[in-house]
Formats: structure tokens, sequence, C-alpha cells
């Protein structure tokens, strides 16, 4: 569900023909649940690039209904993303708690200190994970969308600040 709402994202802000100042990537990433190599491969696949990111954001807790950002980074770029998730008030999106991150993304981040976030949602996605009640039948068309545009606006806003977050003036 990350994987389409994400997809989905990018869609958004390529149909309403957006171009941030900077790229959005978007990377599905494979491998977590036994070892964590599609994280760890980008990573080593990517060493040289990493400086040049200026943010992960990893959606990988299902698709409920959108919930906020957890955030991992530098204080002032807290308060640059805070300020962009108010714009999700109306989606109930607008909280960023304390910590962002995930399996996918933190050995990139880690390794090049770059800022953080795991989109969150509302919903025990551990009571059907890896159950056979865990199909996309369980997914709304309404949950997509709202968790696609959360990511999109935060994603676009981000890529497209006239400063790097974490360096903000």
């Amino acid at each position: 569900g990350g994987c389409v709402a994400t997809w989905e994202a990018l869609r958004l802000i390529q149909k309403l023909g957006l171009k941030p100042r900077r790229t959005i990537r978007v990377v599905l990433f494979t491998n977590e649940e036994n070892g964590g190599r599609g994280g760890a491969g980008y990573r080593d696949a990517h060493q040289a690039e990493l400086a040049d990111h200026i943010m992960l954001l990893e959606s990988d807790g299902g698709v409920f209904n959108p919930a906020g950002f957890g955030f991992t980074g530098p204080d002032p770029a807290r308060r640059t993303v805070t300020s962009i998730a108010s714009l999700l008030k109306a989606l109930g999106a607008d909280p960023v708690l304390a910590s962002g991150g995930g399996a996918d993304i933190e050995p990139s981040g880690r390794a090049a200190n770059i800022p953080m976030m795991s989109h969150v949602v509302s919903g025990d996605y551990f009571l059907i994970h890896h159950t056979p009640a865990d199909t996309i039948a369980r997914i709304t068309p309404k949950q997509i969308a709202d968790n696609a545009a959360a990511i999109a606006v935060m994603a676009y806003v981000v890529a497209d600040l006239p400063w790097r977050l974490g360096t903000e003036r």
C-alpha cells in the first residue's frame, strides 16, 4: 500500500505540472523482511550521491487514514517540516512526531546524516500484516488518495524549498 500511495503521489505532482527545484526519487525497496538488503543495497549503490539527498521519506505502515509524519533531523528542519505539515490539517496528517525513519531508508540516512521522515497512518497494521487478511481489498480508494496527497505535499514542498532542508536561515 505504501508503494502504491507513494507512486500515486509522484503521479499527482506530475499531473498537476509541478516541477520542484530538486528531483523527487521514488524507490520501491525489497528484502526488508529478510535482512534489509534493499536499503543497504541502495546506500551502497548510491554512496557517491548521498550527499545530494536532502530528505528520505518512508511509507511502510500500511494504508489507513493518514495521521502525520515522524521526523529525525536537526531542529531547524523540524520546524520547516512542521510548517509544511500544517497544510495537511484537513487530512489529519499535520502532526510531526518525535522520530522518523524506517528499515529501508535508515542505512542511507545514517551514512550521510540525511533528515528522515516516516509517513504515519492510523490503524494497527500488525493485526493483518503477513496474514491472509493482508490484501488490497482492505484499502479504500479514499485512503490511497488521502495518503498520496499527504506524501505529495510533503515531498513536493521540501523538494521546492529555496534552501536545503536542514540549512534553514
